[in-house]
């Protein structure tokens, strides 16, 4: 699984990974070097398909799945011109992922269903608005911001309809809300592990989606 930062790649270690072996799927979280010292983020279309090039021709029994956020995606990311006439959230990450895998399959020249695309929308902050009442649970003091984090939710209608806006996005909205300040890896692991993937699933679609897939794999 090929994620975009750490916080997905600590996701996959501590909760999908964990839950995709009883299952007989192993996981095996990457992430793409963006210089001669870090890896995670900076993504652009051309620099993903080659790691995903390169990943696939690794080994030919193995399936490739991406973890990234519709958020941020650049410009030159594969199906983005699509997309953009889209207005539903869970259409857009369609749009890409369709795109996304035809580009990387005749990339890699490799069997279709080895590869599985999944955009998440629009961030994976979408995924911690799934039970809002927990937020008190990882910091006490937020107790007070449950009424309008729930506000946040309901408005939404489900969490990955969220908004794309640069300061209405599901991380802005936490990051402008909540004092102690939210972090990412540490709040978003925390909250994600309290709410539990069954809860996720249940709000989050497109996510609901890609697990389901992810399930029902057979060996190569």
């Amino acid at each position: 699984m090929v994620c975009e930062g750490q916080t997905e790649e600590t996701f996959v270690d501590r909760i999908l990974g964990p839950s995709l072996w009883r299952r007989n799927v192993v996981l095996q979280p990457r992430l793409i070097r963006t210089s001669r010292h870090s890896k995670g983020g900076a993504l652009n279309g051309s620099r993903v398909l080659r790691f995903l090039r390169n990943t696939l021709r690794e080994r030919h029994n193995i399936y490739v799945t991406t973890f990234f956020d519709l958020y941020g995606l650049p410009s030159d990311f594969p199906g983005q011109q699509v997309a953009a006439t889209k207005s539903n959230p869970l259409d857009r990450a369609a749009a890409v992922e369709s795109q996304f895998h035809a580009e990387t399959v005749q990339m890699a020249e490799c069997r279709d269903e080895r590869f599985l695309p999944h955009i998440q929308p629009y961030e994976f902050e979408a995924l911690v608005f799934s039970e809002t009442e927990r937020f008190a649970e990882v910091e006490p003091a937020w107790q007070t911001y449950l009424p309008q984090l729930a506000a946040i939710r309901i408005s939404a209608g489900n969490p990955e309809h969220i908004n794309d806006g640069p300061d209405t996005h599901p991380a802005a909205r936490l990051l402008h809300l909540l004092r102690p300040r939210y972090n990412k890896l540490r709040h978003g692991i925390a909250l994600c592990g309290l709410v539990g993937l069954d809860r996720i699933r249940a709000e989050c679609n497109h996510f609901d989606r890609w697990l389901t897939r992810m399930e029902s794999l057979q060996q190569l």
